[in-house]
């Protein structure tokens, strides 16, 4: 049984929810810093060129961060073990600055790339 409390609290059953800032449609630019400082020491090596970063929902209407990776050409293939473990580390982030949204990352790399696996 889920019970509305008051604005942005509910009860379910004998736990609490309690909706915070990051349920809302704006990113703090502290968040977006640190997502960017994740992405510039990971990547950086691999052509990073830039994020966009912004608040949605996910297919079940939970709040999201949606992270789109954007990458310069390089003529030398680029490794995908890069991205191994990325998501864990921009979760860590983000948690730090009590961020409770998940990110969604997605790789944009220009047609021509070459990925070495």
């Amino acid at each position: 049984m889920l019970a509305l409390v008051s604005a942005g609290v509910a009860v379910l059953g004998r736990i609490l929810y309690i909706a915070n800032m990051s349920d809302e449609r704006t990113i703090s630019k502290s968040t977006k810093s640190a997502v960017e400082k994740v992405l510039r020491d990971r990547l950086g090596q691999a052509g990073f060129s830039g994020a966009d970063i912004r608040a949605d929902r996910d297919s079940d209407g939970d709040p999201i961060l949606l992270v789109d990776v954007n990458y310069a050409y390089s003529d030398k293939p680029i490794s995908s073990k890069l991205t191994y473990g990325l998501s864990t580390e921009v979760r860590k982030a983000l948690s730090a600055l009590g961020e409770t949204r998940f990110p969604h990352i997605r790789h944009h790399f220009d047609e021509q790339q070459k990925i070495a696996s």
